[in-house]
């Protein structure tokens, strides 16, 4: 039912793209030039777009989505594996569809933190969320995205290393990087002593973490020091 919704919304706003002007990308551009690049980082979303869909939702663009979840992959699954559970977000599933665009709010924050879910299912979809919202974040959305990625990094550290690495450029560590240096905070962190909360994170990280090996505890630290020099 809800892809029904979701799919009729879609075509309505298909259908209103014939009545735009050429010139309307004032608004979105700097996300497009952003996103020009996560096209090629993000290589677990298969590449297959549609122009009339895209004009209907350019905040999306560089996505490489069609809006077909059978077609579209998040993490080799079809997006239809997540989106058709019961227990998916809708916030999930209208950032997918291109009908909820983050931006500084609470709903943004809702969306963002999903990624902290038990769900083991779930959460690779809910992590693609962020990760996207990242790749288009302006100075007040970058607000919003550093907390949800430390805690992340924090609750599933091997599962959160294995994603970054799928990423052979380095530009996706490097992104997470930046969003949690930017605003990864706690309400409790000693902002004048980055030391004191990189050493928070990696005890956290080590706690949460089944490998116990030198090697991994040792990239554990190196990420710290990366995000809270």
């Amino acid at each position: 039912m809800k892809l029904i919704i979701y799919s009729l919304s879609i075509w309505t706003l298909f259908a209103g793209c014939n009545n735009r002007k050429e010139n309307q990308q004032g608004n979105i551009e700097s996300d497009t030039i952003s996103l020009s690049k996560s096209s090629m980082q993000y290589p677990d979303v298969q590449h297959h777009c549609s122009d009339a869909i895209v004009k209907a939702t350019d905040w999306q663009r560089g996505f490489g989505l069609t809006h077909n979840p059978q077609v579209d992959s998040v993490w080799f699954k079809p997006v239809e594996y997540y989106v058709n559970d019961k227990n998916c977000s809708q916030l999930a599933i209208d950032f997918y569809y291109g009908t909820l665009r983050p931006t500084d709010n609470d709903t943004t924050k809702v969306l963002l933190n999903l990624v902290l879910t038990n769900n083991q299912k779930l959460r690779p979809f809910y992590r693609w969320c962020l990760d996207m919202t990242i790749a288009i974040q302006d100075g007040a959305l970058a607000e919003y995205t550093g907390e949800p990625a430390r805690r992340y990094a924090e609750n599933f550290p091997e599962e959160f290393f294995q994603y970054i690495d799928a990423d052979t450029t380095g530009q996706r560590s490097q992104s997470w990087i930046e969003s949690i240096s930017y605003s990864g905070f706690y309400k409790d962190d000693d902002y004048e002593h980055p030391e004191l909360i990189r050493k928070s994170m990696a005890k956290t990280m080590k706690e949460n973490s089944k490998d116990s090996g030198i090697g991994f505890h040792k990239r554990i630290n190196d990420f710290a020091w990366k995000c809270f020099q």
